[in-house]
């Protein structure tokens, strides 16, 4: 069964509104026995009428965070992520992941065949990051514009869009303990993120289309 994400809508994207969206909690860790190492973590989503915000926070203290260069292998850090598949109708999806320091992989899956994106798209993205040491939190912040999506996503339109999938995940494969986390379950064995059949379903506020229609 697949879990439900109701993505709310808000004309500017505050910060503010973003904290405030629902949070999807990672429930699902594999194979981490009961007791071992699953650090809290959430996923938010906020849409805009030119782009949808993402923020991804987990309770983690010192997070590993040794990749520098765009498109480095960040899952083997301390890593965030949020794959996206904006039209169910087809399995190609892009994949966002992220340490602490901000550093972003940018792919795309196309029917199970994955490439790295231009890193130069990222700089659109705006990704960022933020580690709070007393607290024992960080949080990685970015966007995915519209343009981005309709560059690999051709008959994605955001007026009529109003059903996407995708899946929150957390992972650290050179971690001091490795471990992996999801929000939707995922079946596929041995584990295996990119895996489109397990998203969850993400639900668009249809007042996007209410709003874009009256700037027309």
């Amino acid at each position: 069964m697949r879990k439900v994400y109701r993505i709310p809508f808000a004309k500017q994207p505050e910060a503010n509104r973003l904290c405030a969206a629902p949070k999807a909690w990672l429930k699902n860790w594999y194979p981490v026995p009961e007791g071992e190492y699953c650090p809290a973590t959430y996923g938010q989503l906020l849409r805009t009428p030119l782009a949808l915000y993402v923020r991804l926070v987990c309770e983690e203290q010192s997070p590993l965070a040794r990749q520098r260069l765009p498109n480095s292998p960040v899952c083997t850090d301390s890593c965030m992520e949020f794959f996206l598949n904006p039209v169910p109708r087809n399995n190609t999806f892009i994949n966002f992941e992220l340490n602490s320091r901000g550093t972003m992989l940018m792919g795309l899956n196309e029917n199970g065949d994955f490439h790295c994106l231009d890193p130069a798209l990222q700089a659109g993205c705006f990704p960022a990051a933020s580690v709070d040491e007393k607290q024992g939190i960080w949080e990685v912040r970015f966007c995915i514009p519209d343009s981005l999506l309709h560059r690999f996503f051709p008959e994605f339109d955001p007026d009529q869009t109003l059903q996407m999938r995708g899946n929150f995940y957390k992972c650290g494969d050179s971690a001091k303990v490795p471990h992996y986390g999801s929000w939707n379950p995922v079946a596929r064995r041995p584990i295996d993120f990119h895996c489109p059949e397990c998203f969850g379903e993400l639900t668009v506020s249809p007042v996007i289309r209410e709003f874009i229609g009256s700037c027309e």
